[in-house]
């Protein structure tokens, strides 16, 4: 069988398989060893067949000789789409984390991919495609995927890396790869070598979560951790986990087995699970994970085994393993569902249901109850998100008495108004004068509460223009290494929130708007330029004589406006985008569509910037996909 031809992306190089040793973007060698090799992002992905694998001992030495980073493996089957499909989400994947976190800094997505309330599901079938026609029901409620390799049929590492090919190109959540020991509640035989051996396969895998048992030797881990960290810091997380089966430990022994699994700092979060004879051990396992000495940003996984244990599951707040009713069988003595869990949480008043709401008028045709709405009902959260459509500021104040507060977005016209109603403006809001997100922080030994502004436009303007930018192989400087150049069109909340989003980015501003004065305002805020007139001439003379041309327009003028760009500022392909997402083809994106430019329309910075919303009102990660789906059942989404 021949290997499947990858068009995977145009940042990606398809390498022959006829070079013995291949130098892949300056920065790694690897031993084709006869496969092919796809590299992208100075990442590289070796296809390999099932009689060209030549077994995880050797592959792992052969690692160690060289200086390769981040090498991935992918199984190629008779399936050549799975391959394809496998692939090229990866690229994308490894391209939206290719910034990394090197040693020593913070994970910057962390806290929210095992943030409050979030779930993993410990898959227990033979073989994973037997969960493919199940997964929209699987996925429901939960953040991520356990892989149990040691409940697979085959265990054998081509097989298992063809499992974790099949189940990442069907799934959109991230794949947490366990080879749970049968000393630590699971099937797999007490060999360490052979699950090490599994667990860097995992690593060659691109699995996003790394489950590394800490009952083992410490020189058995190190040689593990130390590849990790060297090839895959930023691209899989590492998970340092204990279970006690059948036995009560002493406290001063669990404490240890908490650090045990710390790994002295090398791992991204801890999961310790021992074994409960009362109630009492269920709130005594929290207990020893307040007392260990680990750092208090670190998310701790504390769970109790047995039906008496269950109760440790609904105080977990964090990446608790959780089973479905669609499963062949539980995973471990005690699990419950994420259903089951998020009632019980409420029935408690862990997870108290909040309301939350759009203010602004006129905000009748709105996306953003849908949205916020469909997000609160796949995270099984029981909060409301409405409409206040009003003119005067001052009712967000009567609403926040009816019920509980959660928070609420602010619109036009009241993006400015809202600040003196505020506690306290976060940094970016204070920059941008303007706030489109309130938060409402409660203090829990207290119980006051605070309203803190921000403002998540921004966010929702810098990232899709990014991507465009990327997606046309332009960087956020020229040939010349020379700032690309910006312009922001308007002059209300929403143009301030451009305009910073511009600048963070390292671009030079300039700004136009058909009333100079509000043109001047915000090219002032943040030392930019007005544009005079809309012309290569005007473009030339604001960036003192460097270029004629734009490279990425923001419009925030209402879409009724009907702005569009003289044909001349065109010629050089900007990204443009309209914030206006009614109509969905507004008339400059018809002009720019038609012109051949790369092009965001405006649902995609309500999109964006509503899943910062949702993060910063739950502190845990938005469900993007359902989030984007509830948008553009009202939306058309431009193909």
């Amino acid at each position: 069988m021949g290997l499947p031809v990858i068009q995977a992306s145009s940042a990606a190089t398809l390498l022959p398989s006829s070079s013995a040793i291949v130098d892949v973007d300056d920065s790694v060698i690897i031993e084709n060893e006869g496969a092919t090799i796809l590299s992208a992002l100075n990442f590289v992905f070796r296809l390999v067949e099932k009689d060209d694998f030549s077994g995880v001992g050797k592959e792992r030495d052969r690692q160690k000789e060289r200086q390769a980073v981040s090498r991935f493996d992918v199984a190629v089957g008779a399936e050549d789409d799975i391959a394809h499909t496998y692939v090229v989400k990866h690229i994308q994947n490894l391209r939206r984390l290719s910034g990394g976190y090197g040693d020593g800094t913070v994970d910057p997505l962390l806290d929210l991919d095992l943030g409050a309330n979030t779930f993993f599901l410990s898959l227990t079938f033979p073989d994973v495609r037997e969960c493919l026609p199940l997964l929209p029901g699987l996925e429901r409620g939960v953040d991520a995927l356990e892989l149990r390799v040691d409940l697979l049929r085959d265990k054998t590492p081509w097989d298992v890396l063809r499992q974790v090919a099949i189940l990442k190109s069907a799934t959109r959540l991230p794949v947490i790869f366990t080879v749970r020991s049968q000393d630590q509640c699971g099937a797999f035989p007490n060999e360490p070598a052979a699950i090490f051996d599994l667990l860097a396969l995992g690593l060659r895998a691109g699995v996003e979560v790394l489950d590394v048992e800490a009952c083992w030797d410490r020189k058995v881990r190190e040689s593990l951790l130390t590849e990790a960290w060297r090839g895959y810091r930023g691209t899989t997380r590492l998970l340092g986990s204990y279970h006690v089966v059948g036995r009560r430990v002493p406290d001063r022994e669990a404490l240890e087995i908490f650090q045990e699994c710390y790994h002295d700092g090398r791992v991204d979060a801890v999961k310790v699970v021992l074994t409960a004879y009362s109630v009492r051990d269920t709130y005594r396992v929290h207990e020893l994970a307040a007392a260990a000495g680990l750092p208090p940003s670190l998310p701790v996984v504390a769970l109790c085994l047995g039906e008496v244990g269950k109760l440790s599951r609904v105080l977990n707040s964090r990446y608790t393993p959780v089973t479905s009713k669609l499963l062949p069988y539980v995973a471990a003595p005690g699990q419950l569902t994420a259903e089951e869990i998020m009632r019980l949480r409420q029935d408690l008043g862990m997870v108290p249901t909040s309301s939350f709401c759009l203010l602004g008028s006129p905000i009748a045709q709105s996306p953003s109850p849908a949205m916020h709405t469909a997000a609160f009902q796949h995270c099984l959260l029981p909060h409301t998100y409405s409409l206040l459509q009003t003119e005067d500021v001052l009712d967000l104040k009567a609403r926040a008495k009816e019920g509980r507060f959660g928070g609420a977005s602010v619109t036009i016209p009241h993006k400015q108004a809202v600040i003196p109603l505020l506690d306290r403006v976060e940094p970016s809001a204070e920059a941008i004068g303007a706030v489109n997100t309130v938060v409402v922080e409660e203090d829990p030994s207290t119980g006051s509460v605070r309203w803190v502004g921000h403002n998540t436009d921004w966010k929702g303007i810098v990232q899709p223009v990014t991507r465009r930018l990327r997606d046309a192989g332009r960087g956020l400087r020229d040939d010349k290494g020379r700032p690309r150049v910006a312009l922001v069109v308007g002059g209300g909340g929403t143009a301030l929130a451009a305009a910073y989003g511009m600048t963070s980015l390292g671009l030079r501003l300039l700004v136009f708007n058909r009333t100079p004065s509000k043109a001047h305002d915000v090219a002032r805020r943040f030392k930019g330029k007005v544009l005079e007139s809309l012309s290569p001439e005007a473009v030339l003379a604001a960036t003192e004589g460097q270029q004629d041309h734009l490279d990425v327009v923001v419009s925030t003028v209402p879409a009724s406006a009907e702005f569009v760009l003289p044909d001349a500022m065109l010629l050089a392909r900007p990204v443009i985008m309209d914030a206006a997402y009614r109509p969905a083809e507004t008339t400059l994106l018809a002009q720019a569509r038609a012109a051949g430019c790369p092009y965001v329309q405006g649902a995609e910075m309500l999109i964006a910037q509503g899943v910062e919303q949702f993060q910063l009102w739950t502190r845990r990660r938005a469900p993007e996909e359902v989030m984007r789906a509830a948008v553009y059942a009202t939306v058309e989404e431009l193909k």
